[in-house]
C-alpha cells in the first residue's frame, strides 16, 4: 500500500500514516471487510476531531477525554453504548500505535454506560410474525421474510451469516446446515429442528434454483440480499 501521507516528521509519525500501517497490518492478518469498515469509521471520527497531518505524538490522556467529550456533543442523539462502540475501535488503533513505540502507555478508559433493557416482541406480535403466508396469494418477498425469521428463531445465527448460506450448505438428510461465513471466520456446523428442515424442503420447491445459488435470494433468483 502506497502511503499518502508523509510518515515521519520533526514530531513522529502523522495520525494517518499510522492508520495506513493499522490497516496493512489487519488486511495481512486477513481480518474481514467488515472490520476493516468498523475501524474506518472509528478512525474517521477521530480524524475529523484530531486532524490526519497532526502528529499522533500530540495526543494525550486529557485529549482522549476532550475527544469523548466532543462525541457526545456533536452527536447528542447517538446512545452511549454506540459512542462507546467507536472508542473502543480507536482505543484497537492507538493501542497498536504504543505497541510500536509511537505513543508512551496510556489508559484509555470506555464511558458508563446504562445497559438498556430490549423491547421483545409480545406473544400476539410472535404469532403475526409465524403466521405463514398463502404462497397462493402472497409475492416471494413476504413467504421468504416469513422463512428466514422462522430461520432466525431456530438458530439465532447473524443476519450476516444467514445471508451467505447457498441451498447446497443444507443437509436435509442429516438436518443440518454447514455456515460458510461466521463472525470467528469459522465455518460451523449447525442442527435444524425437522420443523426447520421441512419448512427449508417447502421453501426450496417454491423458490427452486441451483445448488450454488444463495438460499434466501432476492426476487430475481441468485443474488441475497
Amino acid at each position: 500500500m502506497k502511503m499518502t501521507m508523509q510518515q515521519a516528521t520533526a514530531s513522529g509519525i502523522s495520525l494517518q500514516a499510522l492508520f495506513e500501517k493499522f490497516i496493512l497490518f489487519k488486511q495481512v492478518r486477513n481480518l474481514s471487510e467488515e472490520s476493516i469498515s468498523y475501524y474506518r469509521n472509528c478512525y474517521s471520527f477521530f480524524a475529523e476531531f484530531f486532524g490526519t497531518e497532526r502528529p499522533l505524538s500530540d495526543f494525550t490522556q486529557d485529549l482522549y477525554y476532550q475527544y469523548i467529550l466532543h462525541l457526545k456533543q456533536t452527536r447528542p442523539n447517538l446512545k452511549d453504548v454506540t459512542l462507546n462502540s467507536y472508542l473502543r475501535g480507536l482505543r484497537v488503533i492507538l493501542y497498536y500505535a504504543m505497541d510500536l513505540g509511537f505513543l508512551p502507555k496510556i489508559k484509555l478508559d470506555m464511558m458508563k454506560a446504562d445497559k438498556e433493557i430490549k423491547e421483545t416482541y409480545t406473544d400476539e406480535e410472535l404469532t403475526l410474525l409465524l403466521k405463514k403466508p398463502d404462497t397462493k396469494k402472497c409475492g416471494f418477498h413476504e413467504y421468504r421474510n416469513w422463512v428466514i425469521v422462522n430461520y432466525l428463531l431456530a438458530t439465532g445465527n447473524r443476519a450476516s451469516t444467514v445471508i451467505n448460506i447457498r441451498i447446497n450448505d443444507i443437509d436435509f438428510a442429516g438436518g443440518m446446515v454447514r455456515l460458510t461465513k461466521t463472525k470467528n471466520r469459522k465455518q460451523m456446523i449447525v442442527p435444524l429442528s425437522q420443523t426447520m428442515v421441512k419448512i427449508l424442503q417447502e421453501y426450496l420447491a417454491y423458490r427452486q434454483g441451483e445448488p450454488e445459488d444463495y438460499l434466501f435470494c432476492n426476487q430475481f433468483g441468485t443474488e441475497h440480499e
